[in-house]
């Protein structure tokens, strides 16, 4: 998997971010004009239905709620078929306790194991208080928006994987963002302290806020998505 070159980090960067310049305006078309792939559309569906649960924090619900009803449009899907780097090693560790951990993470886990190939993986920068070796053991990816399978520049909705014994780096967020573990994980938002959560919490860390996330002896993934400011 090839590193990434980039800007240098600025102090209080969101590391969940790699953008360059800022992305290309796509015009948005109704389902069916620039079609998903069947996965994909069911991916986003069966995730999208677990943020909108009514065990979900509502802040949470809120974020994901205003992502799928803008997910009702499709951007410019990416052609198959074009060099990329690979999922990271141990994601099929990750996928395949997902796929154990009850009868409606069977098919997520199926969805997301034909969807990894496709998406544009990156190593993720180190920051304060990561675990060592971090940019060799996390790796994340833009599901729908820029450099995604759609791509799109008003939300995001991308992937975080984590090797076994990984921290991330402590950081602030740019935007409001909801998440769902589809592993076990251990979680910290702004000041609260750590909190242990299971394969389908979910939660949500408002813009200004720092985040934090490391997991123990399983490898960690997770999905979160956004809305992007109007630019």
């Amino acid at each position: 998997m090839a590193r990434v070159v980039g800007r240098p980090m600025k102090p209080g960067a969101d590391l969940l971010l790699h953008d360059d310049e800022k992305p290309a305006y796509i015009r948005l078309h109704d389902i069916g004009r620039e079609r998903r792939s069947r996965p994909l559309q069911e991916f986003l569906n069966d995730v999208g239905g677990l943020m909108l649960s009514a065990e979900a924090p509502a802040v949470a619900s809120f974020v994901a709620g205003k992502v799928l009803q803008k997910l009702l449009k499709t951007g410019k899907v990416r052609p198959e078929g074009g060099p990329l780097p690979g999922a990271p090693e141990g994601l099929d560790d990750a996928i395949g306790h997902l796929a154990k951990s009850g009868r409606k993470y069977e098919a997520i886990a199926g969805q997301f194991q034909s969807l990894a190939d496709k998406l544009l993986w990156r190593r993720g920068r180190s920051g304060p208080f990561a675990s060592l070796n971090f940019g060799n053991t996390h790796s994340h990816a833009v599901m729908v928006g820029p450099g995604g399978m759609e791509e799109r520049a008003d939300l995001r909705v991308g992937v975080i994987y984590m090797d076994r014994y990984t921290r991330f780096p402590d950081h602030v967020q740019t935007q409001p963002r909801a998440f769902i573990l589809l592993s076990p994980g251990e979680i910290r938002l702004g000041d609260s302290e750590w909190f242990s959560a299971g394969v389908g919490t979910v939660f949500a860390n408002d813009a200004g806020e720092s985040f934090a996330i490391r997991c123990t002896a399983r490898p960690l993934l997770a999905v979160w998505c956004q809305v992007e400011r109007e630019r």
